[in-house]
């Protein structure tokens, strides 16, 4: 065996015993989290959980214990935006759905209901429906498919593909395409945050020198258009537009 060789195998040996030691002490900080969360410690519970979340790790189980424990705070919207993020990892789990509306229904802000709203309600269920995950998976495979039954009928003339199932391949192909890129749109071109603070001033303006417009209370959900002298300027859901303070929201 060469030196370079030998230097190849130590330098493998070390890395995996590095991410085994590292897999086993997040798999520790989770196990104690819950423990702490079972005891009622909900604070060592969410130390414990965002130990593992600073290490780059996440899933739908970290953020909805998460969510959890914040909520048994008190502290209201970061317990909503843990559950969204639960939501975007595994979207069709009933718990996260379950715990998410309820700890909305705690929310002092209010979305205006109209028949607006309630449309495109069903329109965000049926995206919501699938995961960002999911959906590029699932375009990746039909567009591997559809490009071999191409080159196939191409090469292979006495292969007939039939023009019914070439057609449902293709809608189909782009049906998922069309939601892989709403889910891109959404979940990671988009900043979306959500308010922390118990209450703060919204302004029209990047400054305390700016009037107050309004005032959000926690839990509330915004799109962030920019930043500017440590304020964001957002789009409340509830239409409401203005200048936060970027320390009262927790970008999801």
């Amino acid at each position: 065996m060469t030196a370079f060789r030998l230097l190849q195998v130590v330098c493998i040996s070390l890395f995996l015993f590095t991410s085994l030691l590292i897999a086993g002490t997040l798999d520790h900080n989770f196990e104690t989290g819950n423990d702490y969360y079972s005891n009622g410690d909900y604070k060592g519970a969410i130390a414990e959980y965002e130990k593992v979340i600073q290490a780059g790790y996440q899933s739908p189980e970290l953020y909805y214990n998460l969510g959890n424990s914040y909520f048994r705070e008190g502290l209201l919207g970061q317990a909503i935006g843990n559950y969204i993020r639960a939501k975007r990892l595994d979207p069709r789990d009933d718990d996260i759905e379950a715990n998410l509306s309820f700890a909305r229904k705690f929310a002092i802000d209010k979305m205006e209901v109209t028949e607006e709203t309630v449309f495109f309600e069903y329109i965000n269920r049926f995206f919501d429906s699938f995961s960002l995950k999911e959906s590029t998976w699932l375009s990746g495979i039909l567009l591997i498919i559809l490009i071999s039954v191409i080159i196939t009928s191409r090469i292979y003339r006495r292969i007939h593909i039939a023009s019914p199932f070439l057609v449902l391949l293709i809608v189909v192909f782009a049906t998922s395409s069309i939601i892989t890129g709403v889910k891109l749109d959404r979940d990671v071109l988009t900043r979306t945050g959500v308010v922390i603070f118990e209450q703060i001033e919204v302004q029209n303006g990047p400054g305390e020198d700016y009037n107050v417009q309004f005032t959000a209370h926690a839990g509330l959900i915004c799109k962030i258009e920019r930043e500017e002298s440590g304020y964001y300027l957002v789009n409340f859901e509830n239409r409401l537009k203005g200048w936060i303070s970027t320390k009262a929201v927790s970008e999801i």
